[in-house]
């Protein structure tokens, strides 16, 4: 699926309260990764990381622990969690997201999980 990092965070946020940060970016470093945080506008606790990588964009989201490992064998487009715990986060290519609502249950699930 194709889409620019700002129209993803703007679908991440659609219908939520959201607000966005960059807490882990180090100004001082040379050729760094921008990672946007997605966070609970309330809370402030992260449901989700946007962040581009070697020209691809990926998203890491809060899934259920039970189903990780099934998810990740059966779809390419799913990966372990690349910067939180993988027991409880797995990694998004959006590039190879087949379909926006495919991105939708995702992006809910681990908005209702952090809730």
């Amino acid at each position: 699926m194709e889409m620019t990092k700002t129209e993803l965070i703007e679908f991440c946020s659609q219908g939520k309260k959201v607000r966005v940060d960059q807490p882990f970016n180090k100004p001082a470093h040379r050729n760094q990764i921008i990672f946007d945080a997605l966070r609970h506008e309330e809370s402030r606790k992260i449901f989700g990381l946007v962040y581009e990588k070697a020209g691809n964009l990926y998203i890491d989201l809060k899934s259920d622990p039970v189903r990780m490992d099934e998810l990740v064998e059966a779809f390419p487009y799913i990966l372990p969690g690349q910067h939180f715990t993988k027991k409880n986060w797995l990694t998004l290519d959006i590039r190879q997201v087949p379909a926006k609502d495919i991105l939708r249950k995702f992006v809910d699930a681990s908005y209702q999980l952090t809730d």
